[in-house]
């Protein structure tokens, strides 16, 4: 600290070079910040702000050298001695406005960054992996039930039929709906074709991927020998006996044969139910592709995927579109 009745300084981060400012007189100080000797205190504190703003100009326009810093050394040691201030001139950058300690702690903290840089690029791609993770978890425990239309159907391109659904529906608000189409003219030798099957075989070996299919007459027959579907025995003798224990609409069953080691794999049962004339998608996106001319039907089959974990919301679906003649 500065002696104000001796002239004495001692300001900090001065190095060996910079001894002679360690031991200013006023005198001398007025001299260096380029006053008369007998100069005021107001004097000296406009002088030394018009000298500072001078040299941040020129350092912000060309940069700081090491002239530069020696210069802010010496006017400031001077104006230090005279008041009794005492700057940290191990700043290499004064004028800048950030502060000094914010601007050490960064140098450090960038330093750290480059030494640990593959650990810290490993971890923080672990993070958006695990918020990724959690984003899809949260909506896909949003979703009320899901809905694959395979076969002859698309989606018209022009209208969001998933929400079309959820605003008709009185059994779910958030479905989520995909498609899988198929027609007389697709073939395996189609890529979008081969895709779409691999992805729908998928949905139906992991648990809880799909819920409701809507499916075609020649797809069914495809899909049931696959232990695809859920059987619906139970829910429709429930159905047919609360309205009178009378078959109100064509089911499809499937009579299991045995393998060659006599195993049945999908036992005998009914696992679609038709829906072809239900009205509840009339005015929405869904469009129908069937090929009268080829001879294919129009038909639409209502199954529940064997793996569903919402086989009782898929079901109330079912009595909806069934209501809606």
């Amino acid at each position: 600290m500065a002696d104000k009745e001796t002239g004495n300084v001692t300001p900090s981060g001065l190095s060996n070079e910079d001894e002679e400012l360690r031991n200013l007189s006023r005198a001398e100080c007025c001299t260096i910040l380029g006053l008369p000797e007998d100069a005021d205190d107001e004097s000296i504190r406009q002088r030394y702000g018009a000298l500072l703003r001078q040299y941040k100009r020129k350092v912000d326009e060309y940069g700081t050298t090491y002239d530069d810093l020696a210069y802010y050394k010496r006017i400031t040691a001077a104006y230090d001695t005279v008041f009794g201030f005492t700057h940290d001139f191990s700043d290499d950058n004064p004028t800048s406005p950030v502060p000094y300690k914010v601007r050490k702690k960064w140098a450090k903290f960038i330093a750290w960054l480059d030494q640990y840089k593959l650990a810290v690029f490993l971890g923080a791609v672990i993070i958006f992996l695990a918020v990724m993770f959690t984003v899809q978890t949260l909506n896909h425990g949003k979703t009320d039930i899901k809905i694959k239309f395979v076969g002859a159907f698309a989606q018209d391109p022009q209208i969001n039929l998933t929400e079309q659904l959820n605003e008709k529906s009185e059994v779910f608000g958030n479905a989520q709906v995909t498609f899988f189409t198929v027609t007389t003219s697709t073939t395996l030798l189609d890529a979008s074709a081969r895709t779409g099957a691999e992805s729908f075989l998928g949905q139906l070996m992991a648990k809880g991927a799909l819920d409701v299919i809507l499916i075609d007459k020649e797809s069914f027959d495809v899909y049931v020998a696959q232990n695809a579907f859920l059987p619906l025995d139970e829910f429709y003798e429930a159905y047919t006996a609360a309205h009178g224990g009378a078959y109100l609409m064509n089911v499809y069953q499937y009579e299991s044969e045995p393998d060659s080691r006599g195993n049945v794999l999908v036992k005998s049962g009914i696992y679609g139910i038709d829906v072809t004339d239900t009205t509840f998608f009339e005015g929405t996106g869904l469009t129908w592709l069937y090929d009268a001319e080829k001879g294919q039907e129009k038909t639409m089959i209502f199954c529940i995927a064997s793996k569903t974990r919402n086989a009782d919301k898929a079901w109330s679906f079912f009595e909806e579109l069934s209501a809606a003649k």
